[in-house]
């Protein structure tokens, strides 16, 4: 199971939507509840939950992609360590530290955000499909029941990125069950089965196959972790000027990206 492709295609469709400055009324209300949503996140001192990533596609000629992925969430003000897959991160006031176990890769960089809300899974690509995309899709908000409340984008014309997007909280707290993207690409198959479909077709492109991916947001709890845990030297030390990973991860490479003050060590 290739995980990390759930993680890379979370990360792709949160950055290849350009932000525009546009709002229009049809959304505002929609617009509106969104920000009670983020403002439980923001206003929060401490927050944990479990995520769930669930990736898959409908069968075309007896192929189909399907993934899982896990991940725990805690978020304290400016600290935060989440977990997706075998990848640990760690934000404190100073640091951005990403531990790619698999890989044994150590990535230190600048603090991402300034405060948990802005932590959520995907909120860039929330924000712009609500507040710079509104022509694109057609929007609704209705009740699926007493307990749960749903935001609908459909696909109103050829431009838009995804035929479906949709995000389902709770009624009465305003705290996130799921968010969903529908969308279709071309599929992934063997280049002489499309060859073959397309010599047999009028058509000269591609069959598209139909994907989903869904963000799940479980077991809400108001844990936090000690201060401790959120310290750069669980993972990291300086010697010389030179970036170090403790010897925990003594066999890792460290990717220092920050400003360079402090150098990491050649092989």
């Amino acid at each position: 199971m290739k995980k990390y492709k759930i993680i890379i295609l979370a990360i792709v469709m949160c950055c290849s939507i350009k932000i525009q400055a546009q709002n229009t009324s049809a959304t505002a209300a929609i617009t509106q509840t969104m920000q009670s949503i983020y403002q439980n996140y923001d206003s929060i001192k401490y927050l944990s939950f479990d995520v769930k990533f669930n990736y898959g596609s409908d069968t075309l000629l007896g192929k189909f992609d399907i993934e899982q992925m896990d991940g725990s969430y805690t978020m304290a003000g400016k600290r935060a360590k989440y977990r997706l897959g075998d990848i640990d991160f760690m934000q404190n006031d100073s640091f951005f530290i990403a531990v790619y176990n698999k890989d044994k890769l150590i990535l230190v960089d600048e603090p991402k955000t300034i405060n948990i809300g802005s932590q959520l899974p995907l909120r860039q690509q929330m924000d712009s499909l609500m507040l710079s995309y509104a022509n694109q899709y057609t929007f609704s908000n209705f009740s699926q029941n007493t307990d749960t409340g749903v935001i609908q984008l459909l696909r109103a014309d050829s431009s838009a990125q995804f035929d479906r997007f949709s995000i389902s909280y709770d009624n009465r707290t305003k705290m996130l069950y799921s968010v969903s993207y529908e969308y279709a690409e071309p599929a992934e198959l063997d280049s002489v089965v499309i060859n073959r479909m397309m010599a047999s077709s009028v058509s000269t492109t591609p069959p598209m196959q139909k994907k989903r991916l869904t963000i799940s947001f479980l077991n809400y709890r108001f844990d936090n972790y000690d201060k401790a845990v959120y310290d750069e030297n669980n993972y990291i030390w300086f010697e010389n000027g030179v970036c170090k990973p403790t010897a925990k991860y003594d066999n890792f490479k460290i990717y220092y990206s920050k400003p360079v003050t402090n150098y990491i060590e050649q092989p």
